[in-house]
């Protein structure tokens, strides 16, 4: 009776699980059909089980009811041996490893437990797996221990992918995995120890159950709007194909000019033509998983395709957006950014994948521009100058140049901004505008900001500086080093190495940084206030100024940027406008540095409009320490070859 309770719990559980996984609204992967055969296959053998035993435990079988025993064996041997095979190929499609492989693989991989099954099935005719005796009791036959021998070497199987292929999928996953595979063991060893008690099937199907709520219920990787996978799914599929080398090919669908058309549609009306974009995405080809990285995105990784078949897939979507989509009264014509990427051809890196569908161009185009291959160079050059990063830190190759800051009161070099400089062996000289963004976007730019807040505590540190009678040094810092959590404790920590003090260092945030801030940022801002640093706002004048916060975040300085500057050469409302900012900051008390200065009459202008603090290269292009050192002690001791500046106040 205990068994019939082991086995009947198995049946409710496999046919639960059976039921739920038929009846879901989320997506199906390969790997979820193989799921769902190793829930048919313990309902069928749980099934069989059941009556095979209630009729040996209820009465000696005869007849019909001995033949109904005997074939249900049969079906529970044939079924179950299928079991351990279809596991270790279920775990071989979570990891991925089982994606692509070739015919003669699967050919090898079958071939035991195709021999197990011919075993089983020529049963009749040789009683080596099982018969009954003469009193109607099950016997085992010594072929049943070479079912277990295979079972067994396919655990064998399923434990080397899991160790091989560990690191394709994510933590949580592998533990799942390692967890239930064992407790499924477990069982089987109890079972094969104790033969009177059946708890093999009943571990099996708890397992399952595990597995269908830890892997199988994949809602948390859904989209909730459109209903495709979402960018989580994307990032751990592309680190699972590459991973485990994979040859593939991602399409990156970028609707660029997605907003636009948003603002006219409510919440509800987003979601409906979100979903109709994706139902038809995925109606392109069973195959094909399709995903929704980010608002304006939808991305497909393209499995097992031939160029030709890949080819006319993109054929197809061209063709479908180019047609435009028709929404309830709306026809929309969407542009479309769409780049493919072969896999591991073009870009090795999910994280490369993930900008793939991120990264779009700020020039927009109509209709739909597709980018392969060659146009796909920036993802090239981006892997590049990360492995420049790198090499910079391990090397020591950063530098840090200084720009000298002129001031009206007394015509001399007052301070300097301290600019970064890259020099790699590879690709050369590279620029500021191209290492921050980088840096920031994979967290080097912690290391990065270390380096430089540490050399200009040197620089402070030396005693040339004092002699050139400068003020404090201007030093960038972006958003990204404030949300560090260890930035004010590395900063200080140079500070006192070198024994400089916070007033000797100024330091500079960009206007969308400041206005932007989350709280954390703003609490990081406070705290290096309150550690005695005063702040500038750099590149005043390119984003929408809130005059109260910048009011409130008491700037020592305000850097007018050289934009607007350059502009109001040519045109006379970008002057008026700069010389008006320039003038309100004055008027607020608050010093003006303005930056890009190159031309006597520039130097005029923004000295008329009250600018006391200038840069740019007018005065002198950004230099290496020593050529610095030189440059401020000649011009701040000499007359000679000084500008001579006129309209000052």
């Amino acid at each position: 009776m205990t068994n019939l309770v082991f086995f009947s719990s198995a049946l409710i559980l496999s046919v639960s699980c059976i039921v739920y996984s038929a009846n879901r609204k989320t997506l199906q992967k390969v790997q979820g059909y193989a799921f769902f055969m190793l829930l048919i296959n313990l309902a069928v053998s749980s099934t069989a089980d059941i009556i095979s035993n209630y009729i040996e435990s209820s009465r000696v079988a005869t007849g019909g009811l001995l033949f109904t025993q005997i074939l249900t064996q049969y079906i529970y041997f044939v079924a179950h041996s299928l079991l351990a095979p279809t596991f270790a190929l279920y775990i071989m499609m979570v990891n991925g490893s089982a994606i692509a492989k070739k015919k003669c693989f699967y050919y090898l991989f079958f071939i035991p437990a195709i021999l197990a099954e011919v075993l089983i099935l020529s049963n009749p005719y040789h009683n080596l797996v099982f018969f009954y005796d003469q009193n109607a009791d099950f016997v085992r036959g010594p072929g049943e221990w070479l079912i277990y021998l295979m079972a067994l070497l396919y655990v064998a199987t399923g434990i080397y992918y899991l160790i091989k292929y560990r690191k394709a999928i994510n933590a949580v996953t592998n533990l799942t995995l390692w967890y239930f595979f064992s407790f499924t063991i477990a069982g089987v060893i109890v079972q094969a120890t104790y033969d009177n008690l059946k708890v093999e099937l009943f571990a099996e199907a708890l397992s399952m159950l595990g597995l269908m709520l830890a892997i199988e219920d994949d809602e948390s990787m859904i989209d909730p709007i459109s209903r495709a996978y979402n960018r989580s799914a994307f990032m751990a599929e592309n680190t699972r194909l590459i991973l485990t080398k994979h040859h593939y090919t991602v399409v990156s669908l970028n609707l660029t000019n997605y907003r636009f058309f948003s603002r006219m549609l409510h919440f509800n009306e987003q979601s409906d033509l979100l979903h109709m974009i994706s139902t038809w995405l995925k109606r392109l080809d069973r195959q094909t998983n399709v995903y929704r990285v980010s608002e304006c995105n939808f991305s497909l990784i393209i499995l097992g395709k031939t160029n030709d078949e890949i080819n006319s897939i993109i054929k197809k979507i061209t063709a479908r957006f180019n047609e435009g989509w028709i929404y309830g009264r709306i026809a929309l014509d969407f542009n479309v950014q769409m780049r493919i990427a072969n896999v591991p051809e073009d870009v090795s890196n999910p994280e490369l994948l993930m900008e793939l569908a991120e990264d779009m161009d700020t020039v927009e185009k109509k209709g739909v521009t597709i980018q392969r291959n060659d146009d796909l160079y920036f993802l090239a050059r981006k892997v590049q100058v990360e492995s420049a990063l790198h090499r910079a830190i391990t090397e020591n190759r950063f530098e840090v140049y200084y720009q000298p800051i002129w001031f009206s009161g007394t015509e001399k070099i007052y301070s300097a901004e301290a600019l970064l400089r890259l020099t790699d062996p590879d690709l050369g000289r590279l620029s500021p505008e191209e290492i921050i963004p980088i840096a920031e976007h994979n967290g080097l730019i912690g290391e990065i900001g270390r380096i430089v807040f540490d050399s200009v505590c040197a620089f402070i540190a030396d005693p040339r500086f004092k002699e050139l009678g400068l003020k404090y040094i201007e030093v960038n810092l972006s958003v990204y080093q404030l949300i560090m959590a260890n930035t004010v404790e590395q900063f200080e920590e140079s500070m006192r190495r070198h024994g400089v003090t916070p007033d000797m260092i100024n330091l500079e945030i960009t206007e969308s940084a400041s206005l932007n801030s989350s709280g954390t940022v703003e609490s990081a801002i406070d705290e290096l206030k309150n550690a005695g640093f005063h702040f500038s706002l750099d590149d005043y004048g390119t984003g929408y100024s809130n005059l109260t916060y910048i009011i409130s975040m008491d700037f020592l300085n305000i850097k007018s940027d050289k934009g607007l500057l350059w502009a109001s050469d040519t045109d006379e409302n970008s002057k008026k406008l700069l010389m008006d900012s320039i003038r309100m900051m004055r008027r607020l008390g608050m010093n003006v540095i303005q930056e890009g200065v190159e031309t006597k009459e520039q130097l005029d202008l923004v000295l008329e409009a009250g600018a006391n603090l200038i840069q740019g290269y007018y005065f002198s292009k950004p230099l290496p320490k020593e050529d610095f050192i030189d440059y401020v002690r000649d011009y701040n001791t000499s007359n000679k070859n000084k500008p001579k500046i006129i309209g000052m106040t």
